[in-house]
């Protein structure tokens, strides 16, 4: 592995840039992975003397790279999308905690608002006015 940070768009552009062309294994004891342009005028070793198994790893990555990159694309949007709309929750979420008040500040105001109540109705009657 490489200590530079991958970029799956870089990535993915030399993915697009090896579609025409194919790959091969050829054996000569130790098996080589041989590129060959779309016009089949242009043929290079990319590995040599890899081994037949390794090289049908190679290959099967060489494949496998692009739908593994669009899926990290995918994943990649999808993560965006999830943070926007926990953004947006959480932002909305503030507000209502910005506009409520907490159980005992709730009971508090009630019980002040109740004794007012007993207050008045209390006044009320003794001025003989009652409700």
């Amino acid at each position: 592995m490489t200590d530079k940070p991958r970029n799956w768009q870089e990535d993915m552009k030399l993915s697009e840039q090896a579609k025409g062309w194919t790959y091969e294994i050829t054996f000569n004891g130790e098996g080589n992975i041989v590129a060959k342009d779309a016009n089949y005028t242009f043929a290079q070793v990319i590995a040599g003397d890899v081994g037949i198994s390794n090289a049908e790893v190679i290959l099967d990555g060489l494949e496998a790279l692009p739908y593994w990159l669009q899926q990290y694309a995918a994943a990649e949007s999808l993560i965006q999308q999830k943070d926007a709309e926990i953004a947006a929750a959480e932002k909305a979420y503030e507000g209502l905690q910005a506009n409520c008040v907490s159980r005992g500040e709730y009971e508090a105001t009630l019980k002040k608002l109740d004794d007012i109540t007993k207050a008045y109705h209390a006044l009320l009657q003794d001025e003989g006015d009652t409700p």
